[in-house]
C-alpha cells in the first residue's frame, strides 16, 4: 500500500534502515523518500555492492537505505546536503504535495522555526514514553527506573519532545548482546511508527493529543557508569 498523504525525510541511519524495512515488510510505504546525505556516492555505492541474504529478528543493519527504495520500487529524490535546515532542503520540503512527513534525521538535526511555517506534519518517533520521559539517552533512564523501553510517535513542534501524541507503547528490555543504540532502539522506534502508520491507513489522516504536564521530566546523556548499570540488566 502507497500511503499517498505521507513522505519521508530520510538520513543515511540505523534509524532510517528499520524504518524502512519494516515500512516494506509491512506494505506501508510513503509516496517519496527525500533522502538527505552529503556523501551521495558512499550512498550510491553501498547499494550496488550489497548482496541480501541474510535474515534478522530485528532488521538488517548493513542494508543501505537505497538498496531497500530500490528494491521495493519506492519513489524518491536526493538531496546532497545533511543540513536539515539547509535552503535546499527547506526548497524541497516546501515543494512536497504530502502533509505528513515521517522525520527520520541524523543525530542533533533539530528542526528550525522556518520548517513550521510550512504546513507540515513533521511525524517523529521519540525513543521514551512522554511526557515522562523527554530528552536525550531517555531508553537508559526507562531501564533504571521501571525496567522497560518504550517509544512515542509524535507531531514535532519548536518544542524538544512537546509535540502532539500519536501513539506509544512500552517493550521489554532486550536479551543481552543486543545493542541497544544501533539495533534495538531503532526497531522498537519503527515498531511505533508502524502503529501510527496502521491508523493513517485505517483512517486517512492522523490524529494527535496534546501532552501531559504534571508528569514530564526532561534527561540529558546518560553518564557511562550510569549506562552500564543499566546495560547490566538486559535479559
Amino acid at each position: 500500500m502507497i500511503l499517498q498523504d505521507v513522505a519521508m525525510i530520510a538520513s543515511n541511519t540505523a534509524r532510517t534502515k528499520s524504518y524502512l524495512q519494516m515500512m516494506v515488510k509491512d506494505d506501508l510505504k510513503p509516496s517519496l523518500c527525500l533522502v538527505y546525505s552529503d556523501d551521495r556516492k558512499k550512498m550510491e555505492d553501498e547499494a550496488v555492492e550489497f548482496e541480501d541474504g541474510k535474515s534478522s529478528e530485528y532488521f538488517d543493519f548493513d542494508e543501505p537505505v537505497l538498496w531497500t527504495i530500490r528494491k521495493a520500487g519506492m519513489k524518491y529524490e536526493f538531496v546532497e546536503t545533511k543540513d536539515i535546515n539547509s535552503d535546499e532542503m527547506g526548497e524541497r520540503i516546501q515543494s512536497l504535495s504530502q502533509k505528513y512527513l515521517i522525520y527520520s534525521g541524523y543525530g542533533g538535526g533539530i528542526l528550525k522555526p522556518h520548517l513550521f511555517k510550512m504546513q507540515k506534519k513533521y511525524v517523529h518517533v521519540h525513543a521514551g514514553i512522554l511526557p515522562m520521559y523527554r530528552g536525550s539517552t531517555t531508553a537508559y533512564y526507562s531501564i533504571l527506573q521501571e525496567s522497560y523501553i518504550g517509544a512515542t510517535a509524535i507531531f514535532l513542534s519548536e518544542g524538544i519532545d512537546e509535540g502532539e501524541i500519536i501513539t506509544a507503547e512500552k517493550f521489554d528490555i532486550p536479551p543481552a548482546g543486543v545493542n541497544i543504540d544501533l539495533i534495538y532502539e531503532p526497531y522498537l522506534r519503527a515498531r511505533v511508527l508502524r502503529k501510527a502508520l496502521i491508523q493513517y491507513a485505517e483512517d486517512g489522516k492522523l490524529s494527535g493529543h496534546p501532552q501531559q504536564t504534571d508528569n514530564a521530566q526532561t534527561y540529558f546523556i546518560i553518564h557511562p557508569v550510569l549506562k552500564h548499570i543499566a546495560l547490566m540488566a538486559k535479559k
